[in-house]
């Protein structure tokens, strides 16, 4: 079996053999791609020709080496790769490949990560603070049953139709609610249809959760995501969004990052200890949540009065 070193050299000596004879004018160049909590190492097919910065389907070589590994076929691995990348060809708009920013408006989003986590990516890219998160821009290239694809921007990106960032976070504002409509559902909800997803028919749901209604309003958890559960703790820069769940709860309201994905909303009233909720997130990302999916191991407080929303200090959970 090859070493990953030999694995990656052989990569880019012979990928290029496996795709159709149209792609023979077109070479690999390798990236280093910050991914959300990490770095890969992707794989771009270009033409020969292109020069500066140009866009196009990225291939990792550290999940073609795991594939690798698994089948023990450097063949098998390539011809998977090929088929995948001209199918992913395809797909992208001519828009995208010319990288004009400014036709792809609509297409702009957000992406709230883990400042500390990603510091690498956030220097590559126009962002502001937020807590001790970061919100970061990405064009949105297709979303289907298959799931989302896109490509972050970059300055390199950015600079090519010089659109500053307070432009991009306006842009973006308003496509991300639109893209990736949000939603709440009581936690129940969300379980039901876990465990209908596993196998278990409507009567085992309504065994496990007989009394949810009777269930007091400051006592009841909520979950926030979107119709794609796909970067759905966004919901955090929308105070609209976040405050209809607390009105619901009708008190002030502790919003847990259970992931990248979703939120999870509880009364304060009902949790008094924010330390624990904080050990419960901490512990929940360590054993429960992806790596590449984590967001954070603090705890943010909305409060009903005004909206506004904060990340909670050591000093606040220990008074509470």
């Amino acid at each position: 079996m090859l070493s990953y070193e030999n694995f990656k050299k052989r990569v880019m000596k012979e990928f290029l053999d496996y795709m159709p004879e149209r792609y023979s004018d077109c070479e690999l160049e390798l990236r280093r791609v910050p991914k959300v909590n990490g770095c890969l190492t992707g794989i771009v097919m270009k033409p020969k020709c292109a020069k500066g910065t140009f866009c196009s389907p990225t291939f990792y070589m550290e999940r073609m080496y795991e594939q690798y590994r698994n089948c023990d076929s450097f063949e098998k691995v390539m011809s998977d790769q090929a088929i995948y990348l001209e199918e992913s060809l395809k797909y992208l708009p001519e828009d995208i490949l010319k990288l004009d920013l400014a036709s792809m408006k609509d297409r702009i989003i957000f992406q709230v990560v883990n400042t500390k986590e990603n510091r690498e990516m956030i220097d590559l890219c126009p962002h502001r603070e937020f807590m001790d998160l970061s919100v970061v821009y990405r064009v949105i290239v297709r979303i289907d049953e298959t799931g989302v694809s896109g490509f972050l921007i970059t300055h390199d990106v950015a600079s090519v139709d010089d659109i500053p960032e307070k432009l991009l976070y306006s842009l973006a504002m308003k496509n991300t609610k639109k893209l990736f409509p949000f939603k709440s559902e009581r936690i129940e909800e969300t379980m039901g249809r876990l465990m209908r997803k596993w196998g278990a028919d409507d009567n085992d749901v309504m065994e496990s959760f007989p009394d949810i209604e009777k269930i007091p309003a400051k006592e009841r958890v909520y979950v926030i995501s979107n119709e794609y559960e796909f970067f759905g703790a966004n919901a955090l820069l929308y105070s609209d969004v976040l405050g209809e769940v607390v009105k619901n709860i009708g008190t002030d309201c502790y919003i847990l990052p259970s992931s990248i994905h979703d939120l999870i909303v509880v009364s304060t009233d009902a949790f008094k200890e924010s330390s624990r909720l904080k050990a419960i997130v901490r512990e929940s990302n360590l054993e429960h949540v992806r790596e590449s999916e984590r967001l954070s191991d603090n705890i943010y407080k909305y409060s009903i009065v005004d909206g506004s929303l904060n990340m909670m200090t050591e000093t606040e959970q220990e008074v509470s």
